[in-house]
């Protein structure tokens, strides 16, 4: 067997890799396309509060667009991977600018919260329609005895750090390969 072939073995989970991948971008992406519809199209027209000029409006604009993205770059990684490209510079790229816009749809809520008006809001619903959210049960509340929870902001931080580190490990690797 050549040393640069693959082995069976490695090209089967390569393969399996490479489905995967497939299959979950194809998910993202179908969920991307629903949660747009679902923010803009509602029963009467937008539920953004278009029909209203204010920041809360550009705020939730501004959130469609970072989800909208986080989706997007989500779905090009795991087009990377597809590719079987999975520590490459583009890789890395994405998955720089996925932790990027966690940080900024964190920023945005924290925008949000301090306009004063829940995040959810349902303007075209019939008088006497009961909207009931349910509060989630958290394992860990990353909030500091306030209303604004810090875990996107960890969670974007802690992906840009790995990226850069991965980023780095990766030029390492492109030196060593190249030192005789």
């Amino acid at each position: 067997m050549n040393a640069n072939e693959i082995s069976p073995k490695a090209n089967a989970r390569l393969n399996r890799i490479k489905l995967v991948s497939r299959i979950v971008r194809y998910v993202v992406l179908a969920n991307l396309i629903f949660n747009v519809c679902i923010f803009f199209v509602g029963r009467h027209g937008f539920y953004l509060g278009l029909h209203e000029i204010s920041i809360r409006s550009y705020l939730n604009i501004l959130l469609l667009g970072f989800a909208s993205f986080w989706f997007w770059e989500l779905a090009s990684l795991f087009r990377l991977y597809e590719r079987g490209l999975f520590f490459g510079a583009e890789a890395i790229r994405c998955i720089k600018i996925l932790g990027i816009l966690c940080l900024c749809g964190w920023l945005t809520m924290v925008a949000l919260h301090f306009t004063g008006h829940p995040v959810m809001q349902f303007p075209n619903l019939p008088p006497g329609t009961q909207v009931v959210i349910v509060q989630r049960d958290v394992l860990f509340a990353f909030n500091f005895g306030t209303r604004i929870d810090f875990g996107p902001l960890l969670v974007g931080a802690s992906v840009v750090v790995a990226a850069w580190i991965m980023d780095e490990a990766r030029k390492l690797q492109e030196e060593q390969d190249l030192t005789v």
